[in-house]
């Protein structure tokens, strides 16, 4: 007799596209499997899996909702477990020495942070979109700015071409390290 299990996520009505369920219901196993043994998952596995759109897949919305929260229970074990080994203060003095190439960057002039997009037609991140935030950051750092990891996640920039636009490719890259160190802190 064959087995039928509930979906894991809601799914799309059959003229909707949504996520390969078959494909997020295997990274969702090996996920399970990685937190429960300790074996731990890199962070960076879970923020740039992808998964193909299917007619009658989950919902998008709900599996990036779900991954960004599997991303925190991940990095919150990993600190658990340093911490358990190491103590809090040489957590702390790690957190901090994976944050120093990002004061590096934020230190940066507004304008100067990022490299610009590799053609002067090539689509890019407003400057000004960007150079905002990481003021915020700077300020974060530095305890004086409360920020969730939920703002970073979720923060979207204007499109600018050229001279007036950060590269993309850059600015998402620093903006998954910045993401990683605030899920760590917990």
């Amino acid at each position: 007799m064959a087995h039928e299990h509930s979906p894991l996520f809601t799914l799309q009505d059959g003229g909707s596209r949504g996520y390969s369920a078959e494909e997020v219901d295997e990274f969702m196993a090996r996920a399970r499997a990685a937190y429960e043994s300790g074996a731990g998952m890199p962070l960076r596995d879970i923020r740039d899996v992808s998964f193909a759109l299917t007619p009658g897949g989950y919902d998008p919305a709900a599996v990036d909702a779900a991954l960004d929260r599997l991303e925190d229970a991940f990095a919150a074990a990993e600190r658990d477990r340093y911490i358990e080994a190491h103590g809090e203060d040489a957590w702390y003095e790690l957190l901090a020495e994976r944050a120093e190439p990002l004061r590096a960057r934020l230190s940066r002039p507004d304008g100067k942070r990022f490299r610009e997009p590799t053609h002067s037609s090539a689509l890019g991140y407003r400057k000004s979109d960007v150079d905002g935030l990481c003021e915020q950051l700077t300020s974060y750092l530095d305890g004086e700015n409360p920020m969730s990891v939920h703002e970073v996640r979720t923060k979207t920039f204007s499109g600018a071409h050229g001279t007036d636009g950060y590269d993309e490719a850059q600015v998402d890259a620093f903006m998954d390290r910045v993401t990683e160190i605030m899920a760590s802190v917990g």
